[in-house]
């Protein structure tokens, strides 16, 4: 640990509250110092995960993208005293990504299928492997694309989709991170989505300052739509996940020691 061009390293993260502690470990592991600095809220939509509720009763299987999916029917459950293993008693499962399938997992729901690929393509090709659902619950977020719903539906399958939560920028107070950046104490900024982006801006409220730390995103599109937004991304992991953009920047910071 002690030759990692990230010991010392001061690096701050920009995911969701409740997506911090396991990002933080990974950083720490490295020797660097985790900045908790959450850019992404969840706001539950109440009413909407209150129809989506109800239509359980008629599908067959159930959907999830994200964990935030599963987060937003657990706290709608929670709100409204009910147990979420139980409302999904009798359905099939479907969770794209290892962290979804995970949040589920660490709620007591056993996952039925869990595609190879993380992608549209990836559960077509596990639904025609485990056979197609007669009628399907999707939860996800509002602002999500309705891509994967209409590619479904081409392939004979009743779709209902349920808006469950929206993407809101925190309202914390950000003095002591504008301070930080302003003293040059932060050395980079990991941001894994466009949101991640915005709301990072919108926080810190000076493009000066926000371009100050080494700019890390996850894929070359995020970086087309960071520059245009006007941070200069200086990093761009190699494969889309958080550990890829680590290990990216510990190749950037050793390619420019001093």
């Amino acid at each position: 640990m002690s030759s990692s061009p990230l010991k010392g390293k001061h690096i701050l993260l920009t995911r969701a509250e409740h997506q911090l502690a396991s990002l933080s470990r990974e950083v720490c592991s490295r020797g660097a110092v985790a900045i908790d600095f959450p850019c992404l809220g969840l706001e539950l939509l109440s009413h909407a995960v209150e129809e989506g509720a109800r239509s359980l009763q008629v599908c067959s299987d159930v959907l999830f993208t994200s964990t935030n999916g599963v987060l937003s029917l657990d706290a709608f459950c929670r709100e409204n005293s009910q147990e979420l293993k139980a409302l999904l008693t009798g359905k099939r499962i479907a969770a794209v990504g290892e962290q979804t399938a995970a949040a589920l997992a660490e709620l007591g729901i056993h996952v039925d299928i869990v595609p190879a690929l993380a992608s549209q393509e990836g559960l077509v090709n596990a639904y025609a492997t485990h056979g197609l659902p007669t009628r399907l619950l999707f939860f996800r977020a509002e602002e999500g694309s309705n891509r994967l719903a209409e590619a479904l539906q081409k392939q004979g399958i009743s779709v209902e989709t349920i808006a469950a939560y929206r993407t809101v920028c925190p309202a914390k107070d950000a003095t002591e991170i504008i301070a930080m950046l302003k003293a040059s104490r932060i050395d980079a900024v990991l941001l894994g989505s466009t949101k991640a982006v915005r709301f990072y801006l919108q926080r810190i409220g000076s493009i000066e300052l926000a371009n100050l730390p080494a700019v890390v995103v996850i894929s070359a599109q995020m970086a087309e739509a960071a520059e245009k937004l006007g941070l200069r991304v200086q990093v761009v992991a190699k494969n889309a996940s958080f550990e890829s953009m680590l290990d990216t920047l510990a190749e950037y910071f050793d390619a420019n020691r001093s």
